[in-house]
């Protein structure tokens, strides 16, 4: 160990960083002075090469609209969906008490009766308006419900029996569940 310490004595740190400055100098000026030579001939692209670029950047311009427009149609579905949920409560509401001044005999059974009819076919008219704006099946449901509707009022505003009238019913419930369902899966 004694050979160490007189290593470290004999070492001039002054002359090893001038002689380490000297030479990352004369390795700049060599790097500069080759990269600043001219090259001859004439830039040309790789057309394989600016072929497949162009190529996948309007794959990625494709991919980025099409997402955004997929995300902008289901937004738009939920908001249908949202206000088909708002149109079936009042529809049902208006349907509910008809059935009631039905039940209790009521001399307004009449004017319940034109109230129902009357919302179920602006319900109807209000889901086949929207049916063209919606995904397919929800599309299909919705138009299926309009009828339902428009055949409800028919009912409604005849001499009907109480079967024809709860067959109804449970057939729009059934229609109403199944879109809120598919609603529920935008």
């Amino acid at each position: 160990m004694k050979g160490w310490g007189k290593i470290n004595k004999e070492i001039n740190y002054g002359r090893v960083g001038a002689w380490v400055s000297i030479g990352s100098i004369a390795v700049g000026l060599s790097v500069i002075v080759g990269c600043s030579a001219a090259v001859t001939g004439s830039a040309v692209p790789n057309e394989s090469q600016a072929a497949a670029y162009q190529s996948e950047v309007s794959i990625s311009v494709a991919a980025a609209s099409s997402s955004k427009a997929a995300a902008d149609a289901a937004e738009a579905a939920f908001t249908i969906c949202e206000e088909a949920v708002s149109r079936s409560k009042n529809d049902v509401v208006a349907f509910n008490a008809y059935v009631d001044a039905g039940n209790r005999g009521g001399t307004d059974l009449r004017a319940e009766a034109s109230t129902a009819a009357s919302s179920a076919r602006d319900t109807a008219s209000w889901f086949d308006s929207v049916s063209g704006e919606l995904p397919a099946e929800l599309s299909r449901l919705f138009d299926e419900l309009a009828a339902n509707l428009r055949s409800s009022a028919a009912v409604i505003e005849s001499d009907h029996s109480a079967d024809e009238i709860n067959s109804m019913s449970d057939a729009s419930n059934s229609i109403r569940k199944s879109i809120f369902d598919e609603c529920g899966s935008l």
